[in-house]
């Protein structure tokens, strides 16, 4: 008879014990579904990583402590020159960077102060091709767009020199960008106005030489100019006074 009601006693046990899970899987099952649709006033963070179904990253928001390194073809590199600003990043399908919103502001103790914004587009293999900025350097302000065309970084060629740039200082990155004149790309154009406060709009052709200029200065000089492959001026407006 005491093991009957022991046997029932323990059947009794798997019962409840069956029953607790059921319920509190239940309630989970409940919270997550919550979870995936939930409601929040303020949430406070250092970082947002918004990633796909397939775990890749898709958009990163990020104070200027955690600013994340490059992603090219797959492969994390060190951000050359840091990053020491507050931004959204934005990813491609591929899981690579392509363009970023930073931003950032100071204002030192003795009273100077330094403030930059910057949007940039990349492309798919390349990086920014748009970028506009605007600054001010302890009140002189600059605010510009500049376009470029740019080398493919998928290629191993480039995926080289990238790695040699990445180990060297900077004096060596001077002289392997010197060795290597196309692998920052060249400049197409140029449209804003520098910290001198000059209004200008600057055309090159596929090398990345000025061949068209038109300027504003400050105090309302006007300018036109053409020049040719070795930045001679060949023709402006008004004529240059003989």
């Amino acid at each position: 008879m005491q093991t009957k009601a022991i046997r029932r006693e323990i059947r009794m046990l798997r019962y409840y014990a069956l029953f607790v899970t059921l319920l509190a899987g239940g309630f989970l099952l409940g919270a997550v579904a919550e979870a995936k649709k939930a409601t929040f006033d303020t949430i406070t963070v250092h970082r947002i990583d918004v990633v796909d179904r397939e775990g890749k990253l898709a958009m990163i928001v990020t104070d200027h402590d955690d600013f994340p390194p490059p992603i090219v073809d797959g492969k994390v590199w060190k951000r050359m020159g840091g990053a020491d600003s507050n931004g959204i990043v934005f990813y491609n399908q591929q899981g690579d960077e392509q363009g970023a919103l930073d931003w950032s502001g100071r204002i030192a103790a003795d009273g100077t102060f330094q403030s930059a914004n910057t949007l940039s587009y990349d492309s798919v293999v390349t990086d920014q091709m748009l970028q506009v900025d605007d600054g001010n350097d302890n009140g002189k302000t600059f605010a510009f767009m500049v376009g470029w065309n740019r080398p493919n970084m998928h290629t191993p060629e480039f995926q080289r020199i990238l790695g040699q740039l990445q180990s060297a200082s900077p004096e060596q990155r001077k002289a392997i960008a010197a060795q290597h004149p196309g692998i920052g790309g060249v400049e197409r154009f140029y449209f804003g106005y520098g910290p001198e406060n000059t209004s200008q709009v600057m055309l090159s052709d596929g090398q990345g030489k000025p061949r068209i200029k038109m300027y504003v200065t400050a105090s309302g000089e006007a300018k036109l100019q053409f020049l040719d492959a070795d930045g001679k001026v060949t023709a402006e407006l008004p004529a240059a006074k003989p």
